[in-house]
């Protein structure tokens, strides 16, 4: 407990001193700069910033809970994701960077605002992505503080372990905005890698050959067993596949590379990162998995209880020694604080640049909304305990009507009708069809939101255009 409490207020003084070094670089009252550090980040800073806020508390405890439940069908989940999302950095990314230089974008909303028209659709847009990334925020507290209160055996209950994650929150995004949010992320992603590593080396050493019989009798190495239906993959790689385009606070990512050059180095950074931490990560849940069913660790997880996956981690850290234990825990509140200082912070942009809030308020409003924010999700962390990985697809399920808006902005394509007509049927519906319970559709309710958003976009440009014509 006392090396716990030590590392704790060591990271704690670490982050501290980097959000106030960063404060001396950042232009005081210029809120471009705060916002998307001047769009002037060079390509290794950028690649640790996009892979610190994508790969979040979600790898270290949902995506090894996942593993250790259902088995290798998770790899595929997650590489699925990585796929997509070098395939769009390396095409739809460029784009989106040219037209940020080139227009001056703040926030992803920007624009869609520009492109369409519509201010006040935007102003719904604004809210709507809010209220969807609620749930995948809490999953930054709800990860670190299950391994507080598990490591520490209850010591710190798990109110403190959340109080804890909100204090450096709010430390490391309210002082000094992107530039201490992105050199926070440069050093909590090599935490989060190193700690990974040690993790599974310790894991390959304590495993003995016979592990492998088990998992192969409980089908967790094939990757289509039970769990990995056809239906169940694709509810879980529709939202994920997407991220990089619905999910702002990654969108607002490809805006900080000062140059060509540092895009390109941006793009394959994080693709080197996103494939080892993910090989890593799947590799602790399926070691976990095996050293449990060979009875050389006792994991008290049960397999039926989603919300129970949550604990393989913090269990699993009781058998490590305490100096790995504490790096590791410390690695999953870097990941966590480091994907929601993003996202409380692009949100606060959209807040100050995409609803009426008066030019010269534009800082104190975004800084007022981050306080408000952190407050909402530090509530729903502590009223809503869910499995982390669940609560993650629900937020990008919820955004997945944003995929068209988007996409055809960036290409030229559509008009304020198809954007409106999209944004106020398509939102709401996702929103219902991701929350609601009992619900049982035959084909995975992501594929129908992205379906009919589409659809519904089509229609009305074919509408609007024909309308225009008519009017000739």
């Amino acid at each position: 407990m006392g090396e716990l409490i030590i590392a704790l207020l060591g990271y704690i003084a670490i982050m501290a001193f980097i959000t106030f070094w960063s404060k001396l670089r950042t232009r005081t009252g210029d809120p471009i700069d705060y916002f998307i550090a001047s769009r002037g980040l060079s390509g290794f800073i950028s690649a640790m910033t996009y892979a610190a806020t994508t790969y979040s508390a979600f790898m270290m405890v949902g995506l090894v809970g996942l593993t250790y439940a259902t088995g290798v069908g998770a790899l595929a989940f997650e590489l699925a994701y990585l796929v997509a999302t070098v395939a769009i950095l390396a095409t739809f990314g460029v784009k989106v960077w040219e037209l940020s230089r080139e227009k001056g974008y703040v926030t992803p909303t920007q624009l869609l605002r520009e492109k369409y028209g519509s201010y006040w659709t935007t102003v719904f847009v604004v809210f709507m992505t809010a209220v969807a990334l609620i749930p995948y925020s809490a999953v930054q507290m709800v990860g670190p503080a299950t391994i507080l209160t598990g490591i520490s055996r209850g010591s710190v209950d798990y109110n403190t372990a959340l109080t804890i994650i909100v204090v450096v929150v709010l430390l490391t995004t309210v002082t000094a905005g992107l530039r201490s949010v992105a050199w926070t992320d440069a050093v909590q992603g090599a935490v989060m890698l190193s700690s990974a590593t040690a993790l599974v080396l310790w894991l390959l050493l304590k495993t003995p050959p016979e592990v492998t019989e088990p998992l192969g009798r409980l089908d967790l190495l094939n990757p289509a067993n039970s769990f990995w239906t056809p239906q169940t993959f694709s509810a879980y790689t529709t939202p994920w596949i997407f991220f990089a385009i619905t999910n702002p606070q990654v969108f607002q990512r490809l805006y900080l590379p000062k140059d060509r050059k540092a895009y390109t180095k941006m793009a394959l950074y994080f693709s080197i990162f996103g494939l080892l931490y993910t090989i890593i990560t799947v590799s602790i849940g399926l070691l976990a998995r095996g050293l449990r069913e060979v009875g050389a660790i006792d994991l008290r997880v049960d397999i039926r209880s989603r919300a129970d996956w949550n604990r393989v981690t913090p269990q699993l850290l009781t058998y490590t020694h305490s100096a790995l234990a504490v790096l590791v825990v410390i690695s999953i509140i870097s990941a966590a604080t480091s994907t929601i200082n993003s996202i409380i912070l692009t949100l606060s942009s959209m807040i100050s640049y995409d609803t009426p809030v008066p030019e010269k308020l534009k800082l104190s409003v975004g800084k007022v909304f981050i306080v408000l924010f952190t407050f909402v999700i530090y509530v729903f962390a502590i009223t809503t305990p869910a499995f982390v990985v669940d609560l993650a697809v629900a937020s990008s399920a919820i955004l997945l009507p944003l995929l068209p808006l988007y996409l055809f902005s960036v290409y030229g394509y559509g008009s304020k009708f198809s954007y409106t007509a999209t944004a106020v049927t398509c939102l709401p519906l996702s929103l219902y069809l991701t929350t609601a319970r009992g619900l049982i559709l035959w084909i995975p309710k992501e594929v129908v939101v992205v379906s009919l958003s589409f659809a519904v976009f089509a229609l009305a440009h074919l509408v609007d255009r024909y309308l225009r014509r008519a009017r000739k």
